[in-house]
């Protein structure tokens, strides 16, 4: 599945820039995005962001202003790097063409593969999401209620026609996020406990597990 790389991931450089060098807004927005989904707002130190990043902790005032606006700038560029997948999902979802159960065969291995693709989000959300503060109400509404919005109607249909069982589309959309957020070790700890299947299959079995768990009518082909 193609993804977005509004904001792919870096590897921040070696050593520090001079001070008077006004590059490294991109390494500072990677290295922040770790500490943040890491550390949380309040932990995370800025200091540490421009070590990691290989520049001078002045151009975070340069480039941002401040630590609040540096974490504003993070939210973005994630909301940047989501747009893509909420895209694809509400044009999935609305496609009344295809059989709603098609529709979720397409629609749940793609939100397993952008969030294996994209740690990141996953990781930033969690840690933000429920932190009761100005910033968690942002995340919400920039990136889990429009997230949730592009699939609501495809989970009630299939609510409706007894295909997810579930008494609410929130009920189901937390169950599928919960089940889609793997860690990045994930197939590492599976191929410990299960030697036969390879790491590099990790991600596909995990989504066709989920939909045959989730999912209650014809088998879907793989989506792979």
């Amino acid at each position: 599945m193609p993804t977005e790389a509004a904001f792919p991931a870096v590897a921040p450089p070696r050593g520090r820039r001079p001070k008077d060098m006004a590059g490294g807004r991109q390494e500072l927005l990677a290295a922040a995005i770790c500490a943040f989904s890491h550390d949380g707002f309040e932990r995370a130190d800025l200091r540490g962001i421009a070590s990691a990043a290989g520049v001078s902790q002045n151009l975070i005032r340069v480039h941002f202003g401040s630590k609040t606006q540096l974490w504003n700038a993070c939210l973005d560029a994630i909301t940047k790097s989501a747009s893509g997948i909420i895209s694809d999902i509400s044009r999935i979802a609305s496609d009344e063409s295809r059989s709603v159960y098609d529709r979720l065969c397409d629609a749940i291995p793609r939100i397993v593969y952008f969030y294996s693709d994209h740690p990141y989000v996953r990781d930033f959300v969690v840690r933000h999401a429920a932190d009761r503060s100005e910033r968690s109400t942002l995340v919400t509404e920039q990136l889990i209620h429009p997230a949730y919005e592009s699939c609501r109607t495809l989970y009630e249909a299939g609510i409706a026609q007894g295909i997810i069982r579930a008494s609410h589309p929130a009920l189901f959309f937390a169950l599928l996020s919960a089940a889609a957020n793997q860690p990045a070790s994930f197939p590492t700890v599976l191929r410990s406990l299960a030697p036969e299947i390879p790491e590099d299959a990790a991600r596909i079995l995990i989504a066709e597990t989920i939909i045959e768990t989730l999912l209650h009518g014809e088998p879907c082909p793989p989506q792979r």
